[in-house]
């Protein structure tokens, strides 16, 4: 038998052991804790001055800090980068003190002095460019105006607009002959002189494609400017941006032959994209609950760059097999023919329907501005809640408008994006009901910076002509429900009707970088014009930008007119996607 009574049953050996880990751990702690501490960003107070100029101080000390501790600088070298901080604004006679009340502390004291004054401002230019049009008015619009302060990045803005300017308009070797400002120390005034020669004018020499699959004649009517056309560097780069865009080439670089001759021959060289490609797509959102996208893209079919497309889509409430065929137009930017079959399923709240769609379409669409023309078939059967089983078969023109303004397809503080469409059916066209349709929606979105809040506008106003609502199919029906309007009723629950009426309008509010507080009223109604019931919601919740788009979480709740709860539950409302 053996004892372990009153022994350390892992050994002295092993205690001695722990005891030194424990230590090295201690000081290991310790060490980091000091390091983190010296290396801790030092807290900036500055005086004397604000908005721009305190921005720019700053900044300046922030970005020495990245280098190395704002400790291990001297006073002499931050007073000095302090007062280059501030030069740029016209201060040249300003003093500044450092202080450094202990380590994460500076204070900086700064007497700016008298700022410098534009006295005198010459702008002139020489050379073939004398008297463009285009240069003259780029002069009168220059920021530096005399009398005002002399801003030294107004200064250097001014010259590199003057050169854009001069090379747009074809004058690719133009230079300043004169580029200076004078500082008169005893007036603090400043006296600017800036006389650019433009140089000889350019022109558009023979553009040339390196071989390809694509037919040259197709290629050549991407081109936005012919032989003997002024130069322009913007032609370039719309060049080659709009051969990017193209689908056809997955790289593309657009190549001036710049020489001593006044004509610029453009060399294009091209790598081909893959034909065959194939996109999946995932999300979540209430209206559709689980939804998935497929697809898959032919890009060329043959050498007048043609493209095909068969998608599907489907969800718990909308799924679709389409097929389109696509043919550039004249215009192969801006214009494009597209022949397209869709079969879609839609099982909404209001009512249940298949259909079959085959459309023919013109699409043009240039900066701001979309229209597409189309001749449609249709054949749908469909019912709608408590009614009977119903089939229709239409043939109708529709027309589509939309003008829109955004800074960012995925995400604009401010746009808009106005949609207009009309279509009509008619027995006499071998449809089997009249009726006509018309209907307009309306989003628009507007930050107010200083208060970091983005106000947000939606809107639909749409009418149809028919004699019974009931024999409308249900995927041209006028309703409303789900995310896009009244957020706390079921996806396009609520209809048909011959008139729908709705507004919303939502306040968001930044609380940190991509991060929104939000809230929301909407009002709506689909109508026959008589009985009229209108329905209201309220809620909040938070939207967060991401690099996909913004995602919305939130609870909206059913209110009477009185702003009184309706009695339902408040409901979880997700999306995805964007808003404009």
């Amino acid at each position: 038998m053996f004892s372990n009574a009153g022994r350390n049953i892992f050994g002295e050996k092993s205690t001695e052991t722990i005891v030194k880990k424990l230590l090295y751990l201690i000081l290991l702690i310790t060490c980091f804790a000091l390091f983190a501490q010296n290396n801790a960003p030092v807290s900036i107070t500055i005086f004397g001055v604000s908005g721009k100029v305190e921005a720019n101080v700053e900044k300046r000390l922030n970005e020495l800090q990245k280098l190395k501790p704002l400790a291990q600088f001297s006073q002499e070298e931050l007073q000095e980068q302090v007062i280059q901080a501030i030069q740029p604004f016209g201060y040249f006679k300003a003093e500044a003190t450092v202080r450094k009340p202990n380590a994460h502390q500076l204070t900086v004291i700064i007497h700016p002095g008298p700022q410098i004054k534009i006295s005198r401002l010459k702008i002139e230019l020489s050379g073939e460019g004398f008297r463009n049009p285009i240069l003259r008015d780029a002069i009168k619009n220059v920021p530096l105006i005399q009398g005002d302060p002399l801003f030294t990045e107004q200064y250097e803005r001014t010259k590199l607009k003057l050169l854009d300017t001069a090379e747009n308009q074809g004058y690719m070797r133009a230079g300043f002959k004169k580029s200076e400002i004078l500082i008169d120390e005893e007036n603090y005034t400043a006296e600017i002189t800036l006389i650019l020669d433009t140089g000889p004018l350019y022109y558009f020499g023979q553009i040339q494609f390196n071989p390809t699959y694509i037919d040259p004649k197709l290629l050549h009517r991407f081109v936005p400017f012919h032989p003997g056309q002024i130069y322009s560097g913007d032609k370039i780069l719309q060049l080659n941006n709009d051969l990017s865009s193209s689908g056809y080439f997955s790289s593309v670089l657009v190549k001036p032959q710049i020489t001593e001759s006044s004509i610029v021959p453009v060399q294009i060289d091209t790598e081909p994209a893959s034909k065959y490609s194939y996109t999946l797509g995932a999300g979540y959102g209430t209206d559709t609950g689980v939804r998935g996208r497929a697809a898959w893209h032919v890009a060329p079919v043959n050498r007048q760059g043609h493209k095909f497309n068969l998608m599907a889509q489907g969800s718990f409430v909308q799924n679709a097999l389409q097929a389109q065929y696509i043919v550039p137009g004249k215009n192969p930017v801006n214009d494009q023919y597209t022949l397209t079959g869709n079969f879609s399923n839609l099982n909404y709240t209001a009512g249940y329907s298949n259909s079959y769609l085959i459309s023919l379409a013109q699409q043009h669409r240039v900066t701001n501005y979309q229209r597409i023309l189309s001749i449609n078939t249709l054949y749908e059967g469909f019912h709608y809640s408590f009614e009977e089983n119903t089939k229709q078969f239409l043939l109708y023109p529709k027309a589509s408008l939309t003008f829109s303004k955004t800074q960012d397809l995925l995400f604009s503080p401010s746009g808009y994006n106005i949609s207009v469409n009309g279509l009509a059916a008619s027995k006499s066209l071998l449809s089997t009901i009249n009726f006509a349709q018309i209907s307009l929606d309306m989003k628009a979105a507007m930050r107010i910076e200083p208060l970091r809040l983005r106000l947000y506008g939606h809107a639909i106003q749409g009418f149809t002509a028919i004699n019974n609502i009931n024999q409308q199919p249900i995927s041209l029906a006028l309703l409303l429900g789900g995310m896009d309007n009244l957020k706390a009723f079921g996806f396009n629950s609520i209809g048909p009707g011959r008139i729908l009426s709705y507004a919303g309008f939502e306040i968001q509010k930044e609380t940190k970088k991509n991060w929104y507080l939000i809230g929301f009223y909407d009002a709506g109604a689909v109508y026959n014009p008589a009985p009229l019931t209108a329905y209201y919601d309220a809620g909040g919740g938070l939207m967060w930008v991401s690099p996909i788009g913004p995602i919305k979480v939130g609870l909206a709740q059913t209110i009477n007119n009185r702003w009184h709860r309706d009695g339902n539950n408040p409901r979880l409302v997700i999306s995805m996607g964007p808003d404009l």
